[in-house]
């Protein structure tokens, strides 16, 4: 894992990681957003939806972006103030088409054990933004403070 964090002039903060597709390391990326989180003074009710979305996009880079392929990265970057987080995780997958998910509120899909990642993080942030080409998929993730 290459970390790469710093502390500009104001309020705000950036944190980059780069670490392989491997599904342990969900674990010390949540450790890096909560720590960040809590230094930039967030509630709780705002790190927990960050802390949930940022883990869910982070399991689909490694997960479905490389397939668990561990000579692949996920590269996270995150620049945030003390009332706005942006992150921004980029995969090195095929990519895909969010517009083509199937809904996972269709009665169709309600038993499913999968599928329901980008409503929740949609339901979560408030703003989500997809950037799909042939070397892989980035998301970027927005959430407003007071």
């Amino acid at each position: 894992m290459v970390e790469r964090r710093q502390d500009p002039a104001g309020n705000g903060m950036t944190l980059e990681l780069t670490i392989p597709s491997k599904p342990e390391l969900t674990a010390e990326v949540d450790r890096r957003i909560e720590d960040l989180t809590a230094r930039l003074g967030y509630d709780q009710v705002m790190r927990g939806d960050i802390m949930i979305a940022v883990n869910e996009a982070v399991k689909n880079a490694i997960l479905h972006g490389n397939g668990c392929d561990e000579t692949k990265q996920v590269i996270i970057t995150c620049s945030c103030t003390s009332t706005v987080f942006r992150i921004h995780i980029c995969d090195c997958g095929s990519g895909f088409d969010p517009e083509s998910l199937p809904d996972p509120r269709n009665p169709d899909n309600l038993l499913k054990e999968n599928g329901r990642g980008i409503l929740m993080i949609k339901s979560l942030m408030d703003e989500v933004e997809f950037d799909v080409t042939e070397n892989g998929t980035g998301v970027t993730l927005i959430k407003y403070g007071d």
